[in-house]
C-alpha cells in the first residue's frame, strides 16, 4: 500500500488543466473589454478564437473527468 498514491498522475493533469482553462475563461472577458476599450480589433478577435478554443478544451476535459479511463 505504500507505493500507491491518492491521486493518479492523469487524473490529477486532467483536473489541474481543467481549472487552469476555468480560470482563463473566468478573466478572458476582462482581456477583450481592455482590448475593446483600446481599439484593438485584432487583439478582440485573437481573444475571442482563444476563448472558442478554450472553451472547447474544457468541454473534452469534462469529458475525461467523467470517464473512469481519464478520457485517454
Amino acid at each position: 500500500m505504500a507505493d500507491k498514491k491518492p491521486v493518479e498522475d492523469c487524473y490529477y493533469n486532467v483536473h489541474k488543466q481543467l481549472v487552469k482553462r476555468l480560470q482563463f475563461l473566468w478573466n478572458v472577458d476582462g482581456y477583450i473589454k481592455d482590448a475593446e476599450r483600446e481599439g484593438h480589433k485584432d487583439c478582440v478577435r485573437m481573444w475571442k478564437k482563444v476563448t472558442e478554443n478554450e472553451k472547447a478544451s474544457v468541454r473534452l476535459l469534462q469529458e475525461a473527468v467523467k470517464d473512469e479511463n481519464c478520457g485517454i
